[in-house]
């Protein structure tokens, strides 16, 4: 097994226990608000405390948290999240002590500096253009505050080797965590422990910010937002695969995450992340040999069927195999207006191409919603979710911002792939599986805010890492 992927099952194990013990006692203290308030208030004050005192660990805890604790909302403090607490105290004790000891290094490309400088303007002039629009404050500072995860860049530089030694087991864990979660999640309904709406469905909606929705026969398709690092997982995971495609006895535990986020993926069940790993899996192929190429990928496609058909049999009690599900949702793809999500993402398309039209250079700002008639309800509702990645980031940056972004993120793709392919670098396996999720990542952008979401910028944070350590092993 690669070095980068080796690590001692004890760390993976105690985080995977972080991870329940997180929802396990979210979910106990959902109804009394008190009760979680008073333990995100010890948290934060535990975290401010440590971060005075020993600022790597406070890092170390703040990784750990981005990547276990999903979208944040499992404790609140004052209505601000425990990730809010986390990133604003660690950020400004790590400023404060980095502008008095006038220390601040990073070696990335020029390139790469003036695109993130010019893409900063265009966040900072959107966050005005929000206010001057007369959004509401609170989803301007949640976008904005989701480009600021860019600047984590520094202390994530700062602590690589550190981070690097924590980063891969809190991966597995989350891997071990979601599979549970999802699983758990899927059991509960199916078996009719659980039944639509109940307190844990409110729970899992509001608090975990997913989604369960009843596919008949018993099935349930289980949605988290955390679920968009899984596409990128698999295909960083398939890349090493490739090179040793036949399990041996090193590798089997590689082979068991594998296995789980397909089990992730298929419970998913969403067709853009689908199409996202069919193109990430082609750019694999790129001087990979071709024979173990074919054998990962008819291996991916034989388990998911299997997880699915299997998954199914049993939740419908041996009645069917689902196919037929799996034929009504590949009809919707080319006519959506017969499936509830595809129906509200083309109700949504009027008042979009209208403030599209309204501001098409410079955009609307952060903050922008979007108003619709409920298919089902038939009621208007507004939100701020666009469920159109590309359309979302044109009505709040416009073309101009959109461009910038694209120019950033480019150049960072670009020297990506120099690394990956044209270069000899730390480890290129590494690069290649980071690249094909980057461009998984483009293909879920057209109805997911894959790319300036929390998780998408945590992922180009971790591409900027890579690029700043295979360039520094290139000068030595």
């Amino acid at each position: 097994m690669p070095p980068t992927i080796k690590t001692l099952s004890r760390p993976v194990w105690l985080l995977t226990l972080a991870y329940t013990f997180i929802r396990v006692l979210s979910f106990a203290t959902y109804t009394y608000p008190v009760a979680n308030e008073i333990i995100a208030g010890v948290l934060v004050g535990v975290f401010v405390y440590i971060c005075f005192k020993h600022p790597k660990l406070g890092w170390l805890i703040l990784v750990s948290e981005l990547v276990l604790d999903g979208v944040g909302h499992f404790f609140e403090l004052q209505n601000l999240l425990l990730r809010t607490w986390f990133l604003g105290t660690f950020g400004l004790i790590w400023l404060v002590t980095k502008i008095r000891q006038k220390d601040f290094k990073i070696e990335l490309p020029r390139p790469i500096i003036f695109s993130l400088i010019g893409l900063m303007v265009v966040i900072g002039w959107s966050i005005i253009s929000g206010f001057l629009s007369q959004h509401t404050t609170i989803p301007i500072l949640q976008d904005a505050i989701l480009f600021c995860f860019l600047f984590l860049l520094f202390p994530a530089w700062e602590f690589a080797r550190d981070t690097e030694k924590l980063l891969i087991p809190s991966l597995k864990a989350w891997i071990i965590g979601s599979t549970a979660f999802s699983a758990i999640t899927f059991f509960i309904y199916s078996s009719g422990l659980g039944h639509l709406p109940d307190t844990y469905y409110h729970w899992f909606r509001n608090i975990a910010a997913g989604k369960i929705t009843d596919l008949g026969n018993h099935f349930f398709r289980i949605v988290l937002p955390e679920h968009l690092f899984i596409v990128p997982i698999i295909l960083v995971i398939a890349a090493y695969l490739i090179q040793q495609p036949i399990p041996t006895g090193r590798d089997k535990k590689l082979w068991g995450l594998f296995i789980c986020c397909l089990f992730i993926l298929t419970l998913n069940f969403s067709r853009i992340y689908w199409l996202a790993l069919a193109v990430g899996l082609l750019v694999l192929a790129i001087k990979h040999s071709l024979k173990h190429w074919l054998t990962i990928l008819a291996i991916t496609f034989t388990s998911v069927v299997i997880i699915f058909s299997s998954t199914h049999f049993l939740a419908s009690h041996g009645e069917s195999f689902g196919f037929e599900l799996l034929g009504l949702k590949i009809s919707t793809a080319t006519a959506p207006q017969t499936d509830t999500s595809g129906a509200i993402r083309l109700a949504m398309l009027p008042d979009i191409f209208h403030q599209l039209k309204t501001s098409p250079w410079f955009g609307s700002g952060l903050g922008a919603t979007v108003t619709y008639t409920d298919p089902t309800t038939h009621q208007p509702v507004t939100r701020t979710q666009f469920d159109w990645g590309y359309f979302e980031m044109l009505a709040e940056l416009g073309v101009v911002g959109t461009i910038i972004f694209f120019c950033f993120f480019f150049t960072v793709l670009y020297y990506l792939t120099r690394f990956a392919y044209f270069s000899t670098n730390i480890d290129p396996v590494l690069t290649r599986g980071l690249l094909a999720g980057a461009t998984a990542l483009l293909v879920i952008n057209i109805t997911t805010p894959a790319l300036f979401h929390g998780f998408g910028m945590l992922y180009i944070v971790a591409l900027l890492v890579v690029i700043n350590r295979n360039r520094s092993g290139e000068k030595k």
